[in-house]
């Protein structure tokens, strides 16, 4: 799988499970990944100013193939783009970020497929390990706890809800994928004052049907393009609102070079757009909107209202399906996902992302924070008995 990796400080190649693997590469090295089996996904690792090559091989034939960055199509002044190689050189910060490599397989009624994915953290030196000389010399087993606290550091970017900045990728979990068919989907017409100047018409889904999406970051959406959205695309194809504040939205456009039936959206901040009265140019790459931060676009995923899919389907078929990625403990054959974090959260809060709160815990939104806070409910007897009088009979009267 590995075909040739050298590194002058160290080198490990960690195998988490098939479909996984963890590579660092530090000093005067590029990195160079071949892979030639079916695709897993990779992280990969590699210095600010350094080669990075990616290369898939072995995959049968490939119709058209496409290298996306982040859900977007690879610059090819930036990259050298081959049949199924990627070169970037001399890759800067801006270049970290997930990579797909899509193709067809040829046939006439085939559509383009998942190749290979790439997960590519670009490293300045001063995030380099250095081994200590005992750990230099140790066996194998005992060079691994370094590995993994060096993974952890990593992790720059938490989210967390705002409760803490502590974080490290959540191990052991795999891709799985939530399903809903269109067919129903409430038809509402519906005036959003983000974007619409008049009422539109939309499928409407709840946000119970999904839950807390904190764990689709990463992953994919998937639903069939509207005749509406393609026709309009300087409105979104799909809004997402949010369950506590009714006034922020997020949408997705789609791009102008999209000519098939189905889209598929990277659940990150990058492909998504926080909505704004200004409308956006169908001819501009970048929507015309401020730009979505990631505790934004995560914030919204763990409290959605709905989602809104502009327009209406001529048929009810069996296609009309949208489905999300989700991470989940149980192997269903997806794959392994390695974009969850896992927060070190404070006492009363719980979830992945300290998104929730624990047992004999309740939410309050009277603070600075703006997911609100976890406060055990014994405080908030407290609080109540000292606001309300001893066992409130000042406030509802003595019996």
């Amino acid at each position: 799988m590995m075909r040739h990796l050298p590194v002058n400080v160290f080198r490990v190649v960690l195998a988490l499970s098939s479909a996984h693997l963890l590579v660092c590469c530090f000093d005067s090295e590029d990195v160079s990944l071949e892979h030639e089996v079916h695709p897993p996904s990779y992280d990969v690792e590699v210095m600010e100013g350094k080669l990075l090559q990616l290369k898939v091989s072995g995959e049968g034939p490939m119709c058209n193939p496409s290298w996306l960055h982040n859900g977007r199509a690879v610059s090819k002044t930036r990259c050298k783009v081959s049949y199924g190689e990627l070169m970037c050189p001399a890759v800067s910060r801006s270049d970290a970020g997930r990579y797909d490599l899509w193709s067809g397989d040829g046939t006439a009624h085939g559509q383009n497929r998942l190749k290979f994915t790439a997960f590519v953290r670009v490293l300045q030196d001063t995030e380099r390990v250095v081994l200590e000389p005992e750990a230099r010399n140790a066996a194998p087993q005992e060079v691994e706890p370094i590995v993994h606290r060096y993974r952890e550091r990593l992790w720059d970017d938490c989210f967390c809800s705002g409760v803490t900045g502590r974080c490290a990728m959540a191990p052991n979990l795999y891709r799985a994928r939530i399903t809903y068919n269109l067919s129903k989907a409430e038809s509402v017409r519906k005036l959003l004052a983000t974007f619409d100047a008049a009422p539109s018409n939309y499928l409407k889904i709840p946000g119970l049907v999904f839950g807390n999406l904190i764990t689709a970051y990463g992953g994919y959406l998937r639903f069939p393009v509207t005749e509406e959205c393609y026709a309009d695309r300087s409105k979104p194809c799909i809004v997402v609102d949010h369950k506590r504040y009714t006034n922020r939205a997020i949408g997705f456009f789609l791009p102008r070079q999209h000519d098939q039936r189905q889209v598929q959206v990277l659940m990150t901040e990058s492909s998504w757009s926080l909505l704004a009265p200004a409308q956006r140019n169908e001819y501009e790459d970048d929507p015309a909107s401020p730009a979505l931060s990631k505790f934004v676009f995560m914030s919204m995923l763990s409290n959605i209202d709905a989602m809104y899919i502009r327009g209406s389907y001529r048929t009810r078929g069996d296609g009309n399906q949208l489905s999300v990625d989700v991470a989940s403990r149980h192997d269903g054959g997806l794959g392994v996902v390695t974009t969850v974090e896992r927060c070190d959260c404070h006492e009363g809060y719980a979830g992945f992302s300290c998104e929730r709160c624990d047992k004999n815990y309740l939410r309050t939104y009277e603070s600075v924070n703006e997911n609100g806070v976890c406060v055990s409910l014994a405080e908030v007897w407290e609080s109540s008995k000292n606001k309300y009088g001893v066992n409130g009979r000042e406030q509802f009267g003595r019996g």
